[in-house]
């Protein structure tokens, strides 16, 4: 929980303030449980802003709620990793967003041409309750650990100094919902597996492989079938569709198009955005902690986006970056000469390269 930091919830409590007690608030928190006293509180109401525009709700517990859902998922997370899809790659310990991707590269040269972009509306906000609860306890029996759960989806969250209950939904934000979002989505993979149909999924973003244009429509049909009448989700008329690779479809912040592995023109925007910050010469900031604000963002991106066809986009921003830096360190006059700050100079400056983070394959 430490490590992971976050802010507080709705006490106004937060992890310091958390951690200067934390032996007395952990006791009374085991003291609670023990006794059948323990009540989660109502959520924080948050919005984080998506790349449509749109605002995505998050739900943030208190410190106090937050250690105990992840006590509760560090016991029952093993249990069903057992029974988990294998290519179920989001949230999960040893699984990554990088293998999904990998794996639909291998299953693009492997033949399968064509895919079910699927998009489950509002996912987290719309999974029902009870259909949930019954998913869990196929698995989990204590009636102790049931309650709990249910305590935290039923807990409510404030918004504006009001309380709203919850009556369907797993707030983003908890510790637990990423484990009960697999949970409830598991009986999809397999109902697609039983079918005949290769999903790769990560959280509820999801695509479906398909050899030929007839099975994707037989799968659209299929996945339509088990989410709507079986999980009661709704499947986006518009956003879910059959795309040829060809075509092209975006996928955990890439765009598939052919063979390539694109990076989309809104990420590199919103990495410019960070490095023009990073940057900002009016900040009181010295050349050491401008950069260690840099480096985190390349490392990052470079990181994350470096598996794809970007050596050149790559090279173009580093040459963007550096002339940032290098403006920002005339400002600063960390240098006095008006020539070319060589590139040498900012790399043992510490400067890190979105090119030195790259992949022999890239």
């Amino acid at each position: 929980m430490k490590k992971n930091q976050g802010s507080g919830g709705i006490d106004g409590v937060s992890m310091a303030m958390f951690g200067k007690n934390v032996s007395l608030n952990l006791r009374e928190l085991q003291r609670l449980l023990q006794q059948g006293r323990y009540k989660p509180d109502p959520v924080r109401r948050h919005f984080i802003e998506k790349e449509n525009g749109k605002l995505r709700p998050l739900g943030i517990p208190t410190i106090r709620d937050r250690v105990c859902q992840q006590a509760v998922r560090q016991i029952i997370e093993p249990i069903f990793e057992q029974d988990f899809y294998y290519y179920s790659f989001g949230f999960r310990a040893g699984y990554s967003a990088h293998q999904a991707i990998h794996t639909i590269r291998r299953a693009k040269r492997g033949g399968y041409e064509y895919v079910v972009d699927l998009d489950i509306m509002s996912f987290f906000d719309e999974i029902p309750h009870e259909l949930l609860m019954e998913k869990v306890q196929e698995r989990i029996t204590d009636g102790k650990v049931l309650t709990l759960i249910r305590g935290f989806l039923t807990a409510g969250f404030m918004e504006d100094d009001q309380f709203h209950e919850t009556e369907i939904g797993s707030a983003q934000g908890g510790n637990l919902s990423p484990l009960l979002a697999n949970v409830y989505l598991n009986h999809f993979d397999w109902g697609m597996k039983e079918k005949g149909f290769a999903v790769v999924r990560y959280a509820d973003d999801a695509v479906i492989l398909c050899r030929t244009k007839e099975q994707a429509e037989e799968a659209y049909a299929a996945a339509k079938t088990i989410l709507e009448d079986e999980l009661q989700l709704r499947m986006h008329p518009e956003k879910t569709k059959v795309v040829h690779f060809d075509d092209g479809f975006r996928f955990l912040g890439f765009d598939f198009w052919k063979d390539y592995l694109i990076v989309p023109d809104t990420k590199v925007k919103k990495y410019k955005d960070k490095i023009r910050q990073a940057t900002r010469r009016q900040q009181g900031n010295n050349l050491e902690e401008m950069l260690k604000k840099l480096n985190e963002s390349a490392r990052g991106f470079g990181n994350y986006f470096g598996i794809g066809n970007v050596r050149k986009k790559f090279q173009r921003l580093d040459e963007w970056t550096r002339m940032k830096v290098r403006a920002f360190m005339r400002k600063k006059k960390s240098t006095v000469s008006n020539a070319l700050i060589p590139n040498k100079v900012l790399e043992m400056a510490g400067m890190v390269f979105l090119t030195s983070l790259l992949t022999t394959r890239s």
